[in-house]
């Protein structure tokens, strides 16, 4: 213990030269808070005799509680903490209720920050305070996230705009996880504890430290706008760069039902949204090769639609955004064609070949093809595949937890980088799908965009009658790497 100490207060005090006292201190103090609330319910298991000497009334009264606390601690403390919470709550089904409905606050609103930071920030990017930049502006946020805020404005115009305030101190929080190693391999573990943590985290690095420049976000979401311009359903809401900065991004006010308030609809529409934001993921991974790599429920509303026609969906949110090349894509493609040939020699060639499976390991290829086509199976075909929580949460227990009914492929699995931001985008596609209980074929849907075979669907046929969005070249949006 005394030893530990000691070396933490090594490394310490580099971190002070290196980094200046108030990241050192931020990331003492953020490090500090988790390792405390993971040490006080470690006390609260041991003293329940768990994992197996609690009844089931003490069992629930924990998971309750231990629920409470960490989604006040990730809410509270926002940054990097608060957007891995967001990603392991699009993977929450396989969990106790009570954190899956703790993480699923995450995915729509966090403890505000007071009026008075608001006024600051939008004072300092825009030259005045919010009741002279706007005509109305609302005190009180409509959403609150991981790095920034949402409050509603009227220009003096009239329009209605959505304003976005980062956090004052956010980007030290920021760098101080960014930097902060053991956090960020802690919290990657935790969210998936099969897969070696290195290239998540690298990835992560760069991804969120994109998402510190609000006129990066305004770049990208400048980009899907033109691309999906005039599009049968997906909106994007226009940017107005007058009233934004590297902390305050306005845009067109987007408004309708979340996606657990349209739960309640038939499930034929519910079948029809699926595949509207299937085809959106497969239009943009596969023609305009970028991703919004946030796909979790507070990131979309939904208008009304249904037999009358496609729902429109507002897609939010584009400070997380991910550039795919063309082998990117190709590596997807031939694993599902792999897979469709039925030779687990073959996709075990292909799983090598793009980095997904250490070569040479000794792993039998019949149990490597069952993982995948689990993995995958709604790509397979033929035919139509509904997608449940129970699926999704039994591809989370195969493929992400070294212990489970497919350890021995597992352990040799790797991530290659350029890939970490795609599989997340797949398994968070497929949580949204389960919730909605969505069944289509989408296999045939699939094939639209890797074979390029005719629409198999309505929905296909009126996409096919719009201009078709294709790749974009890269654009330079600035550094791309971690926050220095």
């Amino acid at each position: 213990m005394l030893g530990g100490l000691a070396v933490g207060g090594v490394l310490a005090a580099r971190e002070v030269r290196r980094s200046g006292w108030g990241v050192a201190r931020a990331r003492v103090r953020r490090t500090r808070r988790l390792t405390w609330l993971a040490i006080r319910r470690a006390a609260a298991a041991a003293r329940l005799g768990l994992p197996g000497g609690a009844d089931r009334g003490r069992l629930d009264e924990f998971h309750v509680h231990t629920a409470e606390q960490a989604f006040e601690l990730l809410g509270d403390m926002k940054g990097v903490a608060m957007k891995l919470g967001q990603m392991a709550s699009l993977l929450s089904d396989g969990l106790p209720e009570a954190y899956a409905e703790g993480l699923k606050g995450l995915q729509q609103a966090a403890p505000p920050m007071a009026p008075g930071l608001v006024s600051q920030v939008v004072e300092e990017e825009l030259g005045g305070p919010p009741e002279a930049v706007f005509y109305e502006f609302s005190a009180e946020p409509v959403a609150a996230a991981s790095i920034g805020q949402v409050h509603r404005a009227r220009l003096f115009d009239g329009t209605p705009v959505a304003v976005k305030v980062q956090y004052p101190g956010v980007d030290v929080a920021i760098r101080a996880d960014l930097d902060n190693a053991l956090l960020l391999t802690t919290l990657a573990k935790a969210i998936a504890p099969g897969i070696e943590p290195g290239p998540f985290v690298d990835e992560l690095r760069a991804r969120i430290g994109d998402e510190l420049d609000y006129r990066k976000e305004a770049a990208h979401q400048d980009e899907f706008g033109a691309a999906f311009l005039d599009h049968p359903w997906v909106r994007i809401p226009e940017v107005l760069h007058e009233f934004s900065s590297a902390r305050v991004l306005t845009s067109e006010w987007a408004e309708g039902e979340s996606l657990y308030e349209i739960l309640d609809r038939s499930q034929e529409e519910k079948d029809l949204v699926g595949e509207e934001l299937f085809r959106f993921w497969c239009d943009a991974v596969f023609r305009l090769r970028l991703f919004n790599g946030d796909p979790h429920p507070g990131n979309y509303f939904f208008g009304a639609g249904g037999r009358s026609g496609p729902t429109p969906i507002w897609f939010l949110d584009f400070g997380l955004v991910k550039r795919f090349s063309p082998g990117d894509t190709d590596a997807l493609r031939e694993q599902i064609l792999a897979l469709r040939s039925g030779d687990p020699a073959k996709l075990l060639d292909v799983m090598v070949r793009f980095g997904w499976l250490r070569e040479n390991a000794p792993v039998d290829q019949d149990r490597v093809a069952e993982l995948a086509e689990l993995a995958l199976r709604s790509a397979i075909g033929p035919g139509p595949f509904t997608f449940t929580r129970e699926y999704v949460a039994s591809v989370v227990q195969a493929s992400l937890v070294v212990s489970g009914p497919y350890s021995d492929v597992v352990r040799y699995l790797t991530l290659p980088p350029q890939q970490v931001l795609l599989n997340r985008i797949h398994l968070g596609l497929s949580a949204l799908l389960a919730r909605l209980g969505a069944t289509g074929d989408w296999a045939g849907i699939m094939d639209e965009y890797i074979l390029d075979t005719p629409p198999s669907t309505a929905l296909g046929e009126a996409g096919a009658a719009w201009p078709t969005v294709g790749p974009a070249p890269p654009a330079d949006h600035g550094s791309t790497g971690p926050v220095q």
